[in-house]
């Protein structure tokens, strides 16, 4: 698996061990502020592959399509999936499937696929091989109605 430039979450992993112990209005709101400040690695294939240029750079063409894998519960709802760090991806997937790639999506990225009205997901789980917090629709909704009321969201 060819290493993405380094991303670390440990403000949010440390505020999703607090929440794992105490599901505390106050752990509520730290994970939720530090939820908004991540950014997350995830796998997802694209079609068609995209190139490196002269410079290195891997760019896509403006029609291509991303899929990026979901994960189902036992009762059948699915949730993207988004990890911390490289050693969470690595739990969950030992290599990249030939054509994918990682991505690094934020808060809002998950939120748009999530939102949209073709979308089968609901919602998006945080290290599946770990922690495994999920963020689902409806908590993305309440979260963007507080952001776009000018307010922070709260737990």
């Amino acid at each position: 698996m060819e290493q993405p430039k380094a991303i670390n979450n440990p403000m949010l992993v440390g505020a999703m061990e607090l929440l794992k112990a105490d599901n505390s209005t106050k752990h509520r709101d730290f994970f939720l502020q530090e939820l908004l400040k991540a950014h997350f690695l995830t796998p997802a294939t694209v079609t068609p592959k995209p190139e490196r240029d002269a410079d290195g750079v891997v760019r896509m063409q403006p029609d291509s399509q991303v899929q990026v894998p979901m994960l189902s519960s036992r009762e059948g709802i699915r949730y993207f999936m988004a990890f911390t760090d490289i050693q969470e991806l690595k739990k969950w997937v030992k290599s990249l499937e030939e054509g994918q790639q990682l991505f690094v999506f934020g808060f809002q990225d998950f939120a748009g696929m999530v939102r949209r009205t073709d979308s089968q997901c609901d919602g998006f789980a945080i290290n599946p091989g770990g922690a495994n917090i999920r963020v689902t629709r409806n908590m993305i909704e309440t979260i963007q109605e507080a952001l776009a009321g000018g307010k922070p969201p709260q737990g």
